[in-house]
């Protein structure tokens, strides 16, 4: 039985009859060094379309199902439960790998963090405390991290809040932050030191030119994250209704 026709069968509250080869198997208990990297304790995987389709409040290309549960990791004691979908952490939606690698990134062992789920289709939220990654368990790597803007370059973190329409970039030399405005995008670009070294508006990449060279191209890779983001996950393209045209009536 495929995971999918599992998770399908839970939703409509029958048991599924799973195969002893498809029991989620506990992992081996992990090695007690720490990392010092923040870790979930799940092994997830991408939302097939079938079952996003079950989930009316899912949005499409959204979400993690939970796959496995390490036996003594956070999620343990958070509650969590195989066939979870996860699909949000904090107010982000969570897209793929590199953008969870992103925000985890962003946290620290210890750290609280929000996750809204669905389990047998029904939304709940639950609060992690973001445990300690132990030397000899699976982790997402910070390469990943680093490739979820600018593949090639090494250090940026990026973060999307669709909710507010804003997106951050940043690395060693400093940090953008972009926030649309209707069909304009209002932009800051800051040092190290946190000193502003530009501030303006831009409609296109023909709009650009006072951007300072070295963020041209990290400016207009953040615009297109977030409008890919806004259009291609919030506002998905519906199918269009069937317009009904009334036969016109016989001629006399």
């Amino acid at each position: 039985m495929k995971l999918g026709t599992i998770f399908i069968a839970l939703l409509a509250g029958i048991s599924p009859v799973v195969g002893q080869d498809e029991v989620l198997a506990p992992l081996p208990p992990p090695l007690q060094a720490p990392t010092g990297r923040p870790w979930l304790g799940l092994k997830l995987a991408k939302v097939e379309p079938s079952i996003s389709a079950q989930i009316q409040s899912l949005p499409m290309g959204v979400g993690f199902m939970v796959k496995v549960i390490d036996p003594s990791g956070p999620a343990v004691e958070a509650g969590f439960q195989p066939f979870d979908v996860v699909w949000k952490m904090g107010d982000q939606l969570l897209i793929n790998e590199a953008q969870l690698a992103t925000l985890l990134r962003l946290q620290k062992p210890g750290n609280e963090v929000s996750l809204a789920v669905f389990r047998g289709g029904k939304p709940l939220d639950i609060k992690m405390k973001l445990g300690d990654l132990p030397v000899g368990r699976d982790g997402f790597s910070s390469e990943l991290a680093d490739a979820a803007i600018l593949p090639g370059e090494s250090g940026p973190m990026r973060v999307v809040n669709v909710s507010d329409r804003t997106a951050t970039y940043s690395t060693d030399e400093g940090k953008v932050v972009l926030r649309k405005d209707g069909e304009i995008y209002r932009v800051t670009i800051s040092n190290p030191k946190e000193e502003i070294i530009f501030q303006g508006d831009i409609a296109g990449e023909e709009t650009g030119e006072a951007i300072p060279e070295l963020w041209k191209r990290k400016v207009f890779a953040l615009k297109r994250g977030l409008d890919h983001q806004i259009h291609g996950v919030m506002e998905p393209v519906r199918a269009p209704r069937p317009r009904v045209v009334p036969a016109a009536p016989p001629e006399p």
